[in-house]
């Protein structure tokens, strides 16, 4: 993006996690609007990624969002104040799971959502966090990384003034138990079937765009895959989130009904919490999605057209139109669909 130097805005925490023993980093990345568009009382969006992604992913979308910034200053009566944003890599994906390899290549089983949640508990401790207005942002996995990060355990509750949940891959316990067709499964099995090694980064390009789900992504964050999701190997290239621990996110139910449960009785209920889903059901039933909004009042709901469950990658500029519309106020409560 314009104006954000990768090594100046670029951060690394070493993070303790008490499953493995072991310190894992953590990696973050800082984005300011342009000058005119920034508000040093604003709030800071802080963007947490799908399974298989990574923290770069996010650009496109707060690009538009910047945008928006920039000409509601010239708008005073459509204020949206962003004092900056934070996007970040859990500990197995992107810039983290390079840095991690030591640790993550030994792993029989992958990094649950949970080790992100808390990374980011410790992260938001640091002075570059300290007294922001924090809107927390997730997709997908992400989803549940922000939620179980909004929740007291070992470590206090990061304070959020929106929640905004994007596609989430959740459901609740009652909903599973009654719906025999196990898409996270079949999702996993196909991710330890995919392949996940190329010659070239250019021959990954060729092969991810005429491939589904990936052919459908907006070029730009195609070609972010492509730069950050990807890392150079002896031989060629290879993605940087292994599929061991992609596809152990898809059946980390324990997490999932946790942040569900999170949601209905976890989360001080005077923040609000925003849904953002796409127009085409195409990963989890809508009945899914209703069985996890019917825990808790929503603060608005809205639909991303020409988008499924991968929104972010599909339509950013749609989803940051959305997530303008919260950030501006301009949706009304909605309790329902």
């Amino acid at each position: 993006m314009p104006g954000n130097s990768d090594d100046a805005n670029t951060v690394t925490t070493a993070v303790f996690s008490c499953r493995l023993q072991r310190t894992l980093q953590f990696v973050a990345k800082r984005y300011v609007p342009p000058a005119h568009g920034s508000a040093p009382d604003g709030v800071t969006l802080v963007c947490f990624h799908g399974s298989g992604s990574h923290k770069e992913v996010w650009e496109p979308v707060l690009e538009r969002i910047f945008a928006a910034a920039s000409s509601a200053a010239a708008t005073p009566a459509r204020p949206l104040r962003i004092r900056e944003a934070w996007t970040f890599d859990m500990q197995s994906h992107g810039a983290s799971a390079q840095l991690n390899s030591h640790v993550l290549d030994g792993l029989e089983a992958g990094l649950p959502v949970d080790e992100y949640a808390t990374a980011f508990k410790h992260f938001a401790t640091t002075n570059l966090l300290r007294g922001h207005r924090l809107v927390g942002i997730g997709h997908s996995l992400g989803v549940t990384a922000v939620i179980l990060s909004a929740v007291a355990d070992e470590m206090p509750a990061v304070q959020y003034e929106h929640v905004i949940v994007i596609e989430p891959a959740l459901a609740s316990y009652e909903c599973y138990q009654e719906n025999p067709d196990d898409i996270m499964k079949d999702t996993a099995r196909a991710t330890l079937k995919r392949r996940d090694t190329w010659k070239s980064r250019d021959d990954a390009r060729a092969y991810l765009a005429a491939r589904l789900p990936w052919a459908m992504w907006d070029p730009r964050a195609r070609e972010l895959y492509v730069r950050h999701g990807i890392k150079d190997v002896a031989g060629g290239v290879a993605l940087c989130c292994s599929k061991v621990h992609e596809g152990a996110a898809y059946i980390n139910y324990e997490q999932c009904f946790r942040a569900v449960d999170s949601l209905r009785s976890g989360i001080d209920p005077a923040v609000p919490v925003h849904w953002i889903l796409g127009t085409r059901e195409d990963f989890l039933p809508q009945l899914a999605h209703d069985s996890v909004m019917c825990v808790r009042k929503i603060a608005s709901l809205q639909r991303v057209p020409d988008a499924g469950h991968f929104v972010v990658q599909e339509n950013p500029d749609g989803l940051a139109n959305a997530i303008v519309q919260i950030l501006t106020g301009a949706v009304g409560r909605r309790a329902s669909l």
